[in-house]
C-alpha cells in the first residue's frame, strides 16, 4: 500500500470515531432529564417554633466580661496553691532543697518576707540583696517596705519619714531662779542666775499671777512655811510655784535656794538628707523638706532617746520615740 492510500485510510478511521463518540454524547445528553429529574414540592408556610430561651441564654454570655480564673489546689483550712495553666511555676534551689515559689507551705527563700510578696511585687528574688534594695527609689529598703506593710515598687507608698529622722544627742540650756525675798505681803523677789545661755543677773519684784519681764516664768502661787535651818533656828522656808513658759512646766522655788530649770534639746539629723540637722527644743516643732505637709513636734527628750509626734492634715497624730545610735 503506497503512503497516498495509507493516509487517506488513516483518516477515515479517526472520523469514523469521532462520529461514533459524538453519537453517544448526544443519546446521553437525551437521558439527563430523565436522569435527574426534580420532584414537585408542596410550599410549607409554617415556622418551626423559636429557641429563644437559648438565645437569651447565649447572647448573656456573650455580653458577659469574660475573666480567667487560675485553678488552685489545696484542701480544708490548708493555704491554696496557684496552679497557673500557660505559665512555668517559678522552683528556685537554695540550700540543696527546691522551693516552689508559688506553694504558701514551700521554705521561705528570703526570710522573713514571703515568697508570695516576693513574687506579686516582682522583685529580684535570685539576688540574695534583694531586701536591702530599694527599687522605687524612695530611701526605704524592700524589707523596710515589708515591715511597714507598704508597696516596695511604688515610690507613693512607703514607711512615714519618721522611721529616718535620727536622734544624734540631747542638748541642754539652763534657766536658774531664786526666791530671795518678799519685801511685803503680796510681792516676790525672784532673781534670774547668770549662765551660758543666760549671762546676765536679773531681779524681778513680782505678784501671784504675773509674767517676768523676760517671758520666761509666771507666778501661780505661794504656800507659808517654816523650816529649821542648819543653826537649829525656825527660819521663813516659803515656797513660790511658778510656771516655766516654754515648756509649760510646774516649778517650786525655795526662799534662798537656786532652782536651776533644764531646757533641752534635741539634736535632729534625717537619713535621707545628709544637710539636715537641726537642735529641736522640746514642744517646739519642725519640718523636713521632703515631707512639707507632715508637722513634727519634740515632746520629750530623754538622755538617750526623744518622743516626737508627727501629723500629716487630717490624719490621727502618731507617737515614736527614738533611740540614740
Amino acid at each position: 500500500m503506497n503512503n497516498k492510500a495509507w493516509d487517506k485510510f488513516l483518516l477515515l478511521a479517526v472520523s469514523l470515531v469521532v462520529i461514533g463518540l459524538s453519537a453517544t454524547f448526544a443519546m446521553k445528553s437525551l437521558a439527563f432529564g430523565e436522569r435527574f429529574g426534580m420532584e414537585r414540592v408542596t410550599p410549607n408556610d409554617e415556622l418551626p417554633e423559636t429557641r429563644e430561651v437559648s438565645a437569651t441564654g447565649a447572647t448573656a454570655f456573650v455580653e458577659k466580661t469574660q475573666t480567667w480564673a487560675t485553678p488552685v489546689k489545696g484542701e480544708g483550712s490548708k493555704p491554696k496553691k496557684a496552679v497557673p495553666l500557660f505559665v512555668s511555676v517559678p522552683i528556685v534551689e537554695a540550700g540543696g532543697k527546691l522551693i516552689d515559689m508559688s506553694d504558701p507551705e514551700a521554705p521561705l527563700l528570703r526570710p522573713p518576707v514571703t515568697n508570695a510578696w516576693l513574687t506579686s511585687n516582682n522583685l529580684d528574688y535570685l539576688n540574695s540583696s534583694v531586701l536591702s534594695q530599694d527599687p522605687d527609689g524612695d530611701g526605704f529598703t524592700s524589707l523596710e517596705e515589708w515591715e511597714a506593710k507598704t508597696g516596695p515598687v511604688d515610690p507613693k507608698s512607703h514607711p512615714p519619714y519618721a522611721n529616718k529622722l535620727i536622734f544624734a544627742s540631747r542638748q541642754q540650756e539652763v534657766y536658774t531662779l531664786r526666791f530671795s525675798a518678799r519685801p511685803d505681803s503680796e510681792r516676790f523677789q525672784i532673781m534670774r542666775i547668770p549662765t551660758a545661755k543666760w549671762p546676765q543677773r536679773d531681779s524681778f519684784m513680782m505678784k501671784v499671777g504675773e509674767i517676768s519681764k523676760d517671758q520666761q516664768f509666771q507666778i501661780v502661787s505661794v504656800e507659808e512655811k517654816k523650816a529649821v535651818n542648819s543653826f537649829g533656828i525656825e527660819a521663813d522656808a516659803t515656797e513660790v510655784s511658778v510656771t516655766f513658759l516654754p515648756k509649760q512646766e510646774s516649778v517650786v522655788l525655795v526662799k534662798g535656794i537656786d532652782t536651776p530649770i533644764p531646757n533641752y534639746f534635741a539634736e535632729m539629723q534625717f537619713q535621707l538628707d545628709s544637710q539636715f540637722k537641726q537642735y529641736v527644743k522640746e514642744g517646739d516643732a519642725f519640718n523636713l523638706t521632703i515631707d512639707p505637709d507632715t508637722k513634727y513636734r519634740v515632746i520629750k527628750v530623754n538622755e538617750d532617746s526623744v518622743v516626737i509626734t508627727y501629723q500629716t492634715e487630717m490624719e490621727p497624730e502618731q507617737t515614736v520615740e527614738i533611740t540614740k545610735k
